[in-house]
């Protein structure tokens, strides 16, 4: 009797574990994290080194995380040692590491330093690959910038340099600035901190115009005769013939219901379409639409001059009057498209620097704050 109880209890329990394993809900997988890179902008990662890496991973730039970025640099202290190879070593891999974000048309390496690497080949901590010489790791690093692209878009590396005093080496420096750049006409040798500033701005225009692109909408009056002259002017002049940026063109009454700029030049302003049809109508009104307006350099045209945006009209004796009643705000929209970005700022934060320190961080919130779009003493710009 006790048998049979026995078998039945252990009956009893075989079943509940099979039925157990039969019945077992389906575990559901780990969820798959967000994409970090799923929209169009620029992503920026900081490095500051001297015997130590500091660093501020890849982010999306944008309002949220423009001043995170400031306070990073503002954080940043000097100390000895120089490791730059493995700074920029670092900048690569992580550029590579981190995922492809969406419409990526730019990976730049920027790199800032004052004087010679004497660090990183140290240890294997610095020196990962083992290359254990200073040239060996300088030519991997320009051989990594030549030809090894990340994420499908070749490395477009800038060094800016401005020697220390502790550099005698002089041809040494040069040929580092070299290697770190993927062309010659990347190299900036830098006599003082102003220069380096005039070059971390002219670097982070490029960058943020590769990246970015400005549309103006405009809503004209439909009733202007056949072969009206108008100009639209960008400088908050007082008279058309002042201007420096503008953009005339000939009225076409096309259609009755599609209108015409026609001859369209470009003064100041990089060249664009010729000729532009109507998009839309709202009423008396016909909308234009301007893409990708830029300055002569190629960088895109700023909030402020939209803004200053005035439309005239030519009078039969050639004399341009004013439309009093064209308003930018309600007149014109604006619009930007966006490429991506994927970008890394190499600091140097060696104790050689001296007083130039806070100009190098200044410096360097002044690029973040190009590529953010952001105020920071030149021309106003977006923020995202």
């Amino acid at each position: 009797m006790k048998r049979k109880f026995a078998l039945s209890i252990c009956v009893a329990v075989l079943l509940a574990v099979l039925g157990s394993a039969c019945n077992n809900d389906p575990v559901d997988p780990t969820p798959t994290p967000p994409n970090p890179a799923s929209k169009e902008g620029i992503y920026l990662g900081v490095i500051g080194f001297n015997d130590q890496l500091y660093i501020k991973d890849i982010t999306y730039l944008n309002s949220s995380s423009y001043q995170s970025f400031t306070n990073f640099v503002d954080n940043l202290t000097p100390g000895n040692g120089t490791a730059l190879y493995f700074a920029d070593y670092t900048a690569l891999k992580k550029m590579s590491a981190y995922p492809k974000p969406k419409e990526l048309r730019n990976v730049a390496l920027v790199t800032f330093t004052d004087g010679l690497d004497n660090i990183s080949t140290a240890n294997s901590q610095y020196d990962p690959e083992g290359y254990n010489s200073t040239s060996a790791y300088r030519n991997a690093l320009h051989d990594m910038i030549m030809n090894e692209p990340i994420h499908g878009v070749s490395v477009s590396a800038y060094s800016i340099g401005l020697k220390g005093g502790d550099v005698t080496d002089e041809a040494q420096f040069m040929e580092t600035l070299r290697k770190l750049a993927s062309s010659n006409n990347n190299v900036f040798q830098v006599a003082n901190m102003d220069e380096a500033m005039a070059r971390f701005s002219e670097i982070a225009s490029s960058l943020y115009s590769i990246s970015t692109s400005v549309n103006l909408g405009v809503n004209v009056p439909g009733g202007y005769d056949e072969g009206q002259k108008l100009r639209f002017t960008f400088d908050d002049v007082t008279a058309a013939g002042q201007s420096t940026r503008f953009i005339e063109a000939t009225y076409r009454r096309t259609s009755n219901s599609t209108r015409t700029l026609d001859n369209i030049i470009y003064y100041g302003l990089a060249p664009g379409r010729s000729s532009i049809a109507s998009t839309s109508s709202q009423g008396a009104y016909y909308q234009f639409l301007f893409q990708g307006l830029a300055y002569l350099d190629g960088t895109p045209i700023s909030q402020a001059d939209m803004a200053n945006i005035k439309l005239w009209k030519q009078t039969s004796t050639g004399a341009w009057d004013k439309e009093t009643e064209f308003n930018p705000a309600s007149s014109t929209t604006v619009t930007e498209d966006k490429n991506s970005a994927l970008i890394i700022l190499v600091l140097d934060c060696t104790t050689s620097l001296g007083s130039d320190f806070v100009n190098m961080q200044n410096s360097a919130k002044q690029f973040i704050g190009t590529l953010a779009n952001v105020n920071t003493g030149g021309r106003k710009r977006w923020i995202q």
